[in-house]
């Protein structure tokens, strides 16, 4: 109430000054009376600019002076710490409102690279157990991918085919299927190449104890040839006892390899002496070898006892008897 009391008093003050000015006369300068009267004539108008001017002066006095704006609170805020903000030094309101504004200008500019980052991430994720069984990074086994059809659809024809046949290794892919496939057959039924698989995987120990049984024969085998060799070697040279060895080898080898198949394994001696006795020379031979030497160890013997020779015990084979002689010879042989 005081301040509107006050603004009519200087709105009257004025309004009388207004009209004072219009009734003073001038003595400066004589006027005539015809340049007087458009003055006088209308005090109105006078009266109404002094009111428009008072009242512009006393709205000057009466409005504040604006302070000046600062930085505003981030909108990024929540209200409790909004609440905060004009209680902040003014360096530190500047300081965070360029922060502010470096961070907007940032995401702005990167706002494309972060949704691609966001793309790849979202192509590469149904994949990524297998990345990661690789011992491979996402973007590694793109550029591994990308590597791979340069050199496809680059890379000259020869070169093109090893690349191919080392993927075709790597990832195990059936020669069979791929022909088929190739030549536009149909494709062999998914529940019986599955079928197959486990079979395999079932059968898998059983070939491995089978691979090993037959690596177990065949060093045992080579162990037997060695020593067999070494037999050999040692028949041989042994002159005296097996003269007629390089004549009859061939046959002994025949022999123990036919007796070998009928579950018989002959000594080396075994087959020396069936092999000879094979021979209708040696066969012979040795008939008569053998008759003299019991005729000798007989004539020894009646000697030794002092009377007469009573003669053999047993019937003597004759020489040209090629049957008893085969008989004794088994019998020579059985009998060791």
């Amino acid at each position: 109430m005081e301040e509107n009391e006050v603004v009519v008093d200087d709105r009257r003050a004025a309004i009388e000054e207004a009209f004072a000015a219009a009734e003073e006369p001038k003595v400066d300068a004589p006027v005539e009376k015809a340049a007087i009267e458009p003055t006088t004539i209308a005090p109105e108008a006078s009266v109404i600019a002094a009111e428009a001017s008072a009242t512009d002066k006393i709205a000057e006095k009466a409005e504040p002076e604006a302070k000046p704006q600062g930085p505003q609170a981030p909108q990024s805020w929540k209200p409790a710490q909004r609440a905060k903000w004009d209680a902040l030094d003014p360096e530190v309101k500047q300081e965070v409102s360029r922060r502010e504004r470096e961070t907007t200008q940032v995401l702005n500019e990167t706002a494309s690279a972060r949704q691609l980052a966001s793309h790849f991430q979202q192509t590469v994720q149904p994949y990524m157990a297998r990345i990661q069984s690789l011992g491979a990074q996402p973007l590694q086994a793109v550029g591994e991918l990308l590597k791979s059809d340069h050199i496809l659809s680059t890379a000259p024809p020869a070169q093109r085919a090893q690349f191919m046949a080392k993927m075709i290794n790597d990832y195990g892919i059936d020669i069979q299927a791929l022909d088929a496939a190739l030549a536009g057959k149909a494709q062999p039924d998914p529940v019986d190449t599955r079928v197959n698989q486990l079979l395999q995987e079932r059968l898998a120990p059983f070939q491995t104890y089978l691979q090993q049984q037959q690596q177990r024969e065949q060093q045992v085998a080579q162990r037997q040839a060695e020593t067999l060799s070494a037999n050999v070697e040692q028949m041989a040279s042994d002159i005296a006892k097996f003269p007629h060895f390089e004549a009859v080898r061939n046959t002994m080898a025949d022999a123990i390899e036919i007796n070998s198949r009928r579950g018989n394994h002959l000594t080396l001696e075994q087959a020396y002496n069936f092999s000879v006795a094979m021979d209708p020379t040696l066969s012979r031979t040795v008939a008569a070898v053998t008759t003299n030497e019991q005729a000798q160890k007989a004539l020894k013997a009646s000697v030794s006892v002092g009377g007469a020779p009573t003669g053999s015990t047993g019937k003597k084979p004759d020489a040209s008897d090629r049957r008893a002689i085969i008989e004794a010879a088994f019998d020579s042989v059985g009998g060791r």
